[in-house]
């Protein structure tokens, strides 16, 4: 059975266990955490909010975490190292892009794209020996021009190491389609590839398009159902999609997650508090209300253990 690379090394693929599709431990602008610490109360800080989170996650049955913080969401590979360590929670942490590319970025070309990802998934990333595990691509209304150089670049990237791909997407203009064509086209695996932030979606038939294609369908910000700018889905309509996804036969493609951050520098003072009130329960929400809210639909318990342990499995590991 493959392996797959945490930030502490590299794990069996059968000793993942439960996994998140798609968390963050901290998410902010590059180099905030270490050049404006007051904002965040100090790295210490950010460790000990981390491993109080994944502690109780751990406690609701949560053995890994995808932590989807590309460089421009300011990853710390040491943050999640010492929080991994202190939980006992592997990480794997993500390399790629986000949406908000920097000059640098925008003017580089997809070779150098490419070798920037692979250095980041076989040496380590930030000037560290801590590995990428999988890479991060995202695109909102549309894939824009240099979105498109990156996923190239990726492309060519996880062809060449056998790495997954988790994107960002704006369901709701269903733009993982055009994700998966350029991917396609570029000769990636679609079992390989999770289509993010999928629950924000309400149609049934883009979604089942994508399965059927052989794409990861990432439910992955089933909290975020509370909040009413995160696509008009509650939290009970994004149960439900799951569970019409299962009933239609796709339930071996559908992944799970919150992609709720425990630090969101992003957010501002009042979003992030709306956040924490909508969801105290942080990254144990899928294991102690998504999965009995599944149960009372009619998931069996073979079916929760797809989606939690088999499905991220063999996407991570590419079984």
């Amino acid at each position: 059975m493959a392996g797959v690379m945490t930030v502490t090394g590299e794990a069996g693929a059968g000793a993942l266990g439960h996994v998140l599709c798609h968390e963050h431990v901290v998410a902010s602008s590059p180099g905030i955490i270490r050049s404006w610490p007051a904002l965040h109360g100090g790295r210490a800080a950010l460790v000990e909010r981390g491993v109080r989170a994944l502690t109780a996650a751990k406690a609701a049955g949560v053995d890994t975490i995808v932590d989807c913080t590309t460089f421009d969401l300011g990853r710390d590979p040491e943050i999640l190292v010492e929080v991994s360590e202190a939980t006992g929670v592997a990480i794997v942490a993500a390399t790629g892009c986000w949406l908000d590319p920097s000059a640098t970025m925008r003017a580089r070309t997809v070779g150098q794209l490419e070798a920037w990802l692979l250095a980041d998934l076989t040496d380590g990333v930030d000037g560290t020996t801590i590995r990428a595990g999988v890479i991060k691509l995202a695109s909102n209304e549309r894939v824009e021009p240099y979105a498109a150089m990156v996923l190239e670049a990726a492309a060519r990237a996880s062809n060449a190491t056998s790495t997954p791909i988790i994107t960002h997407t704006a369901a709701a203009h269903r733009t993982g389609e055009a994700q998966a064509d350029l991917l396609e086209s570029h000769g990636v695996d679609p079992a390989r590839v999770a289509i993010g932030h999928s629950d924000d979606s309400d149609d049934i038939g883009y979604l089942a398009g994508l399965a059927a294609r052989g794409y990861r369908i990432a439910m992955d910000r089933i909290p975020n159902g509370a909040l009413p700018n995160y696509g008009g889905q509650t939290v009970a309509d994004r149960m439900d999609m799951i569970a019409l996804l299962v009933e239609r036969g796709w339930g071996d493609r559908v992944l799970l997650g919150h992609d709720d951050p425990i630090w969101a520098g992003l957010l501002d003072d009042e979003d992030a508090a709306r956040h924490l009130a909508s969801n105290p329960r942080q990254l144990a929400f899928v294991s102690e209300v998504v999965l009995p809210g599944l149960a009372e639909r009619g998931l069996s318990d073979p079916g929760v253990r797809a989606l939690m342990v088999e499905n991220p499995r063999r996407w991570l590991a590419g079984e």
